[in-house]
């Protein structure tokens, strides 16, 4: 089974799915292992630097994320 990563954007005070965000390439990603899925997510985290939003990264075994979970809790990037 699949390990998915899923990312949310804090947008205009609003967590928005990053399949949603026009831009493109946010679309939730498959892993072959909850460890593989964790690396890539510390990864992403540790990446961020570039962007000026509040994200959130999420490993979810069998299907993607794809509305943001009631306790989101998002690192500043």
């Amino acid at each position: 089974m699949k390990w998915w990563l899923s990312v949310f954007f804090l947008v205009n005070g609003t967590w928005v799915p990053g399949h949603e965000i026009p831009q493109g390439g946010w679309s939730p990603r498959a892993y072959d292992s909850k460890k593989i899925c964790l690396e890539r997510k510390k990864f992403a985290e540790a990446s961020c630097k570039e962007f000026r939003d509040q994200i959130a990264w999420y490993c979810s075994k069998g299907v993607p994320i794809i509305e943001p979970p009631p306790d989101i809790d998002g690192i500043e990037c």
